[in-house]
């Protein structure tokens, strides 16, 4: 080794070259003084350039400045004079000259009188003018020059300028290379081959002729310097000798060093855990990065004692374990300590909610050195802490939901279940026992006991949810069930399970899942049904009753039309007997249909029911007459309605509708094969023994209405709910299930009761007892009613046309001036602008544009004192009430009898200076 590096030292070192552009003196000094040359030559042209263009644009400023004035002058008074010809001749010759590129000349207004440009490239210099007559603008001269010319000259000189500086820059370089050859070049040549030579180790003496002194100066320098270097070559080659084996050996030790440095720094760096050195006093000589996540940096914490950073409570623990380190052995001891939290804490500045508290499980061991007669001495503790804070809050959240887990179940009363798919068998909580209340020997049986206490319908439905789940099929078995409790019981079971363990073949082994007690929800939801069912029927009796309310307020129209030309009729028709008959009977019928519209309204709880003493015989008749044309021909009707057997206290239209009701559905029970309708009506004594029987009917004498048919019967079941609200044994759609529970109301409000006897196959009978009036007032025979006349002036107002023409003929029969209308606002107008013609106004309440109260209201406005009478059928804008406050005088309610209405007027006027409402029903 020591002989080759000898033999490598005798060598010269040559220097390698440098790959440099390949440049030369004397090149470099011909391009500096051509570039100098041509920079003067540059900025001659140049400035002689701009000189030039700033001439040429003087020149071109003055010609455009003089073409201007002069066509302003020729121009002036052809355009005062709009000498169109004049002005197309001078600006046609003046255009004529190559140096205008564009003229255009207008007159004040914009009008164009001439306009010529070129088609060359837009022109460089342009002006516009105003032409002025005197002080009046006259017109407007737009003139362009063409530079063309200005432009062609500088380019000529510019030509002339490159093939001059391109000459003299030839000439310059050939003077100048062979005069740089001569005296420069030739020389430099030596002085290179000589330091070529001194740089291969060739340091002999070498005597150079040249005529210039520095040359020769430059050559005895060289020789010097190649002498001095041979010497302090010779020196320097032995020291470089021993520098390379010590730096040799010294490379090798700290390449393994800073290898080894960097796999420690790289195994500390990548772990979490914070791994730390202490000296004897307890105080940190090394930590590693690992502490920054705790707000603190391994700067800070070297030299302070590591008791400072560990909170109060755990501090004398850890002060024990780590001195005993310092008796004993290298022996690792282990031990939980909370630490870094009030520190990282003060440096956070957060919320409480947001602090932290670092729990650290902390292994720790001694340092101890060998020191005289081997014995060992303590110099520090070194280990490893890593947080477990994560765990610790992992480990109480899943112990906080256990607990929620548990309190949960307590509260809603659910149970767990585990079944072992492979052996069928179960394993329960101690709630479910509570739940089905059944051992444990009895729920081992699994899925077999599911099926011994369900019925086959449930369970095959357990069983087809069941094994969709366990096939992948459904993501979980989620299925409410009847089960038969311990107590024979049926009740009802939600449950919700899913299979959470698998065999290593995949197949389904362990199902999990909880089951809860339904029966009250189940109940409530029934109910719940039931009340809906209940809303959805009250809401189908509104509707109806809102329309049968309208139906009742267009038959009152119409049945007022028929009372009042019948009550006419009567009045016109007195003397011929047969007339007043037939016209008898149609106010009989009229009063029916009356009673009957007042039905409806009481019905739709938009009226009051009004009972009388009456023979309900007669309205028995009348229904069986009724119902002969609606019910099939293959139904017999036997009707024993004898007369005069008792005066009830009754609502007649209400004993109508108990009679159509009981008979309709009578008929419904025979509509099918047919049969017998048999309808009686008889005395019936009941007595204190009949009472005693438990049939809920007072002690006295009755009318007892019998409706029996010969239809199919019905069982103990459906008679005792027959007379439920919205009962029915009818298909959808085809009853409401309040017929009999409206008759039943109406004979309880009439204080009667209701029975019925049926049996499948044998018909139904229903019994309905009236009580019977014991002194009932005598009725006193009507006789002709002489009517209250008068002559004072009334306005009649009402939307249907026909009611108009009866009230006025009515009103002008009574003897009074009566003017009728059909619509509110004429009524309005006509009465405003003579509102002192009128002693009385008698007005419908349920008009289009504007209802009764209002046109009452306005009248008032307009005239206090006069009397107001409003008539209608129902409306829910008006009451007695309402009326009273308004002013209006009378409330009649449709239809309208002459008698009603002869009265009603008469006391109105006569009682004018006393306002007191009066309601005529």
């Amino acid at each position: 080794m020591p002989e080759a590096m000898s033999r490598k030292d005798t060598k010269p070192i040559s220097p390698q070259p440098e790959h440099r552009p390949d440049r030369t003196l004397s090149r470099d000094l011909i391009v500096s003084i051509i570039l100098v040359v041509a920079a003067v030559f540059v900025m001659v042209v140049t400035f002689t350039y701009r000189y030039m263009s700033h001439r040429a644009e003087l020149q071109s400023a003055e010609t455009l400045k003089s073409f201007s004035d002069y066509l302003q002058d020729s121009l002036e008074l052809s355009l005062w004079n709009m000498d169109d010809e004049g002005i197309q001749k001078i600006c046609s010759s003046f255009f004529e000259n190559d140096l205008v590129e564009k003229l255009k000349v207008t007159d004040h207004q914009g009008t164009v009188f001439f306009e010529k440009h070129r088609e060359d490239p837009a022109p460089e210099a342009t002006e516009k003018t105003t032409i002025v007559h005197g002080e009046t603008v006259v017109g407007y001269l737009e003139i362009a020059l063409n530079n063309q010319g200005f432009r062609e000259s500088q380019r000529q000189f510019m030509w002339f300028s490159l093939i001059t500086l391109a000459a003299v820059t030839l000439v310059l370089l050939v003077t100048l290379r062979i005069v740089l050859k001569v005296f420069l070049i030739s020389p430099l040549k030596q002085l290179i081959q000589r330091t070529e030579q001194i740089s291969q180790g060739k340091y002999e003496f070498v005597d150079f002729q040249a005529p210039q002194r520095e040359i020769r100066t430059i050559v005895s320098r060289f020789n010097t310097m190649a002498d001095r270097i041979q010497r302090r070559e010779k020196s320097l080659r032995e020291v470089n000798r021993r520098l390379e084996k010590e730096i040799v050996e010294h490379r090798d030790a700290e390449s393994a060093l800073l290898s080894s440095q960097q796999e420690l720094d790289s195994i500390i760096r990548s772990t979490p855990d914070v791994i730390y050195r202490l000296d004897t006093m307890g105080r940190f000589t090394f930590v590693s990065d690992a502490i920054r996540r705790y707000g603190v940096s391994p700067e800070e914490l070297i030299g302070q004692t590591f008791l400072e950073y560990i909170r109060e409570d755990d501090r004398e623990m850890a002060n024990d374990r780590i001195n005993e380190r310092g008796v004993g052995s290298r022996s690792t001891q282990r031990l939980t300590i909370h630490a870094f939290g009030d520190y990282a804490n003060r440096q956070q500045k957060g919320p409480p909610s947001t602090q932290r508290d670092p729990v650290f499980l902390v292994d720790a061991e001694g340092l101890y050195v060998t020191g005289e007669s081997d014995v060992k001495v303590f110099v520090g503790t070194q280990g490893i802490a890593r947080d477990i804070t994560e765990q610790r809050q992992m480990e109480s959240a899943r112990m906080e939901s256990e607990d929620r887990l548990l309190l949960a179940l307590d509260v809603s009363g659910a149970g767990i279940w585990q079944l072992d798919l492979k052996a069928s068998s179960f394993r329960v909580d101690e709630r479910i026992y509570a739940l089905l209340g059944y051992s444990e020997s009895v729920l081992a049986k699994g899925l077999g006991f599911i099926r011994e206490k369900t019925s086959p319908e449930a369970w095959e439905e357990i069983r087809l949810k069941f094994n969709r789940h366990v096939a992948g099929h459904a993501p979980m078995f989620d299925h409410e069930f009847r089960l038969q409790s311990s107590q024979g019981q049926w009740r009802w079971f939600h449950t919700k399970a899913k299979v959470v363990r698998y065999d290593k073949d995949g197949q389904p082994e362990t199902m999990v899942g909880i089951i809860i007690d339904t029966s009250e929800r189940k109940e409530y939801e029934a109910e719940r049904e039931h009340l809906e069912l209940k809303l959805q029927q009250a809401q189908k009796m509104e509707a109806i009753g809102t329309l049968a309310g309208g139906i009742a307020h267009d038959f009152n129209n119409i049945l007022g039309a028929i009372l009042g030309y019948s009550q006419l009729t009567q009045m016109h028709t007195a003397d011929n007997a047969r007339v007043q008959g037939y016209v008898g009977n149609i106010f009989k019928a009229s009063e029916r249909a009356k009673g009957l519209v007042e039905q409806i309204l009481t019905f739709t709880r938009q009226g009051k029911s009004q009972k009388v003493p009456c023979d309900i015989a007669m309205v028995l008749k009348e229904v069986v007459k009724l119902l002969r044309a609606s019910i099939p021909s293959t139904i017999e009707i036997v009707q024993k309605i004898p007369s005069n057997l008792g005066t009830v206290l009754a609502d007649q239209t209400q004993i109508h509708q108990v009679l159509m009701n009981l008979c309709t559905n009578a008929a419904h029970a025979m509509e099918a094969r047919g049969g017998t309708l048999t309808v009686t009506l008889a005395n019936c004594m009941v007595d204190e023994r009949t009472t005693a029987s438990g049939n809920d009917l007072s002690a006295g004498r009755y009318l007892q209405l019998s409706v029996s048919d010969t239809g199919a019967g019905m069982d103990k079941a459906v008679v005792d709910r027959i007379f439920d609200p919205y009962y029915t044994t009818k298909a959808v759609g085809e009853g409401t299930g309040m017929g009999l529970a409206t008759v039943h109301g109406i004979v309880n409000d009439h204080d009667g009761r209701i029975f019925v006897e049926s049996a499948p196959g044998e018909g139904s009978v229903f019994r309905v007892f009236f009580p019977v009036l014991e002194n009932p007032a005598e009725v006193v025979p009507s006789q002709a009613e002489s009517y209250p006349r008068g002559t004072e002036r009334i306005l009649f107002v009402d939307d249907e046309e026909l009611l108009v023409q009866v009230g006025v003929e009515m009103l002008n029969d009574l003897g009074y001036d009566a003017v009728g209308t059909t619509r509110a606002l004429q009524a309005l107008e006509r009465f405003t602008s003579r509102p002192d013609e009128f002693d009385l106004v008698i007005t419908d309440m349920t008009m289009p544009g504007m209802t009764g109260d209002e046109l009452a209201v306005k009248i008032l406005n307009h005239r206090p004192d006069i009397p107001v009478i409003i008539c209608t059928g129902f409306s829910k804008r008006i009451s007695s009430e309402r009326a009273s406050s308004l002013g209006i005088r009378a409330l009649l309610m449709k239809p309208v009898t002459v008698q009603e209405l002869a009265r009603t007027i008469r006391e109105v006027l006569d009682q004018r200076d006393r306002p007191k409402l009066k309601v005529q029903t």
